[in-house]
């Protein structure tokens, strides 16, 4: 899934609680899990192990009257969607007849989804299940009453969720309560460099000084980069620095500017500051700012809609750095392909982890299921979801669509019908992020077949490794016209800075005056406030 960011998160919940009474913002999200080379040895962790779980209602054998469950997503319109509903209910029926359950997808595109979502809730539509987020307004929709409590639920009817979820309720839970379920996926992600290998080659660049795990170590290949190779942008962007490698590897997040330093303090250091206050925001501006002097930043790196791997594409690009894949081998400074990234630029690119993220309490709520206030079978509703986090067969009829007609097995991987693309095969879509256990997926042809492998192991880096804060939800509500000014304020500086257009020992403390004029102090100190208090009640 596409790395959040969680001061963008609370911000942009507010900034969109002004307007919807409900729920939240549309969302290009556009990263997802594509699959997984292990679904096979998964495949009895499906349909005939459910057979044996006691119908809703807790009657045993009762027979059960007819339900439909209404899913409600966001995703692009598909033109076969009746075929593969028709398919995933003819597998219900087969598969688990006791249930009397039909299934009716009533996907939402992104632009319609606020607005749509909104209109439902406020009228009490009848649906079931939604997806939700943190970013999505999923505390407007808990606080508005729309979503029902799952923990009675969970316990009774969700015992494939709670096999893998069970240690990551918390962050979700409002009120004591839990009205969200995590897509269980990866927990984190990775940040550092992608290389054209052919250029590391060439120029014979070491690349064990990445073992330090930092950025600046790019800065004599930027040099030889620039020096020898006209034509040729020693680093890409728009991803910077202090955008890709910064947030993560310095600070656990609050909301706006609000942070925990957590680079060189103690672990027991719960002090709030000012994220653009910390050394090393700026230390990494001021290398920003060199380097985009130095020549080594392409000069249109602000310009809306720029993608950088175009610039790989076309062998115009040294290096990038961002978000890179997760791979089997994620310890800081190890080389490797990268399977998306040598894809995305037409040639073979390596990636290097300079930093991997801590577990976050905005991780755990940027991607959940809820079960809508207005559900007549919410039994069924927790049945259904459940079975998304046992049964590949039904997952695989969601994400993938009918096996033969959306798609043919390869390998193992799933590949498009011979003379199909994307737009014209009927169902093609990348929302696996959104639903069930992403370990039962397949991946697509040019993906790491060890993708959900490499996940798992993954998984047990980043949960041995919690933010010192996680489980703590900030609630912007008291300040909340503070924020909004803030990030008004900062508007003028913050993308000239991170990008290295503006001289940070300049303009850093001008845009540390705006905040403070715009409530700064008040964010701070209330963010202060309420963390004192969780660590209180959490005995820490």
């Amino acid at each position: 899934m596409k790395r959040f960011k969680k001061g963008t998160v609370v911000l942009s919940t507010l900034l969109m609680s002004v307007a919807l009474a409900a729920t939240g913002c549309s969302s290009g999200n556009s990263a997802g899990g594509n699959g997984n080379a292990n679904a096979g040895t998964n495949a009895n962790a499906n349909a005939g192990s459910g057979n044996t779980q006691a119908a809703p209602g807790g009657e045993g054998t009762k027979t059960l009257e007819p339900y439909e469950v209404v899913m409600v997503y966001p995703d692009a319109p598909q033109n076969d969607l009746g075929t593969v509903q028709s398919a995933m209910n003819d597998y219900l029926k087969q598969t688990y007849p006791e249930l009397n359950m039909t299934v009716k997808l009533n996907p939402i595109d992104w632009g319609a989804w606020s607005d749509k979502t909104n209109l439902m809730m406020a009228s009490s539509e009848k649906f079931d299940l939604l997806f939700t987020a943190d970013w999505l307004g999923y505390n407007q929709q808990v606080s508005k009453g729309g979503l029902l409590p799952l923990d009675d639920l969970l316990a009774q009817y969700g015992p494939d969720i709670e096999a893998v979820e069970k240690d990551f309720h918390e962050p979700a839970k409002r009120g004591g309560k839990l009205y969200g379920i995590h897509t269980h996926q990866e927990l984190g992600g990775a940040q550092g460099v992608y290389l054209d290998k052919a250029l590391a080659d060439k120029y014979k660049f070491d690349l064990s000084v990445f073992k330090s795990g930092k950025v600046e170590e790019l800065e004599s290949m930027l040099a030889t980069i620039k020096d020898k190779e006209p034509g040729i942008t020693p680093l890409v962007a728009p991803s910077f620095p202090l955008e890709a490698y910064y947030s993560s590897g310095t600070t656990d997040g609050i909301g706006s500017l609000a942070v925990l330093n957590v680079l060189g303090t103690a672990p027991d250091d719960y002090t709030v500051v000012n994220t653009y206050t910390t050394p090393r925001y700026m230390e990494l501006a001021k290398l920003t700012y060199k380097w985009f002097k130095a020549g080594y930043i392409n000069k249109d790196a602000l310009t809306p809609g720029l993608d950088a791997w175009k610039k790989f594409q076309a062998g115009k690009a040294f290096a990038l750095v961002g978000d890179v894949d997760i791979l089997a081998d994620m310890t800081i400074g190890s080389v490797a392909k990268s399977p998306n990234g040598s894809l995305k630029a037409g040639r073979e690119v390596l990636q290097i982890p300079l930093n991997v993220d801590r577990l976050q309490t905005g991780k755990m709520t940027a991607t959940m299921q809820a079960i809508s206030k207005t559900s007549k079978d919410p039994a069924r509703a927790m049945t259904l979801l459940n079975l998304f986090f046992k049964d590949q067969k039904l997952l695989t009829l969601f994400n993938f669509g009918v096996e033969g007609k959306h798609y043919v097995m390869k390998d193992g991987q799933i590949a498009l019908p011979d003379g199909k693309t994307n737009n014209d095969v009927g169902f093609y879509h990348d929302i696996m992020w959104q639903l069930g256990n992403q370990m039962l997926n397949y991946t697509r042809v040019g993906e790491d077949p060890k993708k959900y492998e490499n996940y798992e192991k993954f998984n047990a880096m980043v949960s041995g490794n919690p933010s010192r804060i996680f489980g703590f939800i900030f609630d912007p509500e008291p300040v909340k016209n503070e924020m909004i000014a803030i990030d008004t304020a900062q508007k003028a500086f913050a993308d000239g800075i991170k990008s290295g257009q503006l001289d940070p020992e300049e303009n850093v403390p001008k845009m540390l005056d705006k905040q403070k004029a715009a409530g700064a102090d008040k964010v701070i100190a209330e963010a202060q406030k309420q963390l004192d208090a969780w660590l209180k009640a959490n005995g820490k």
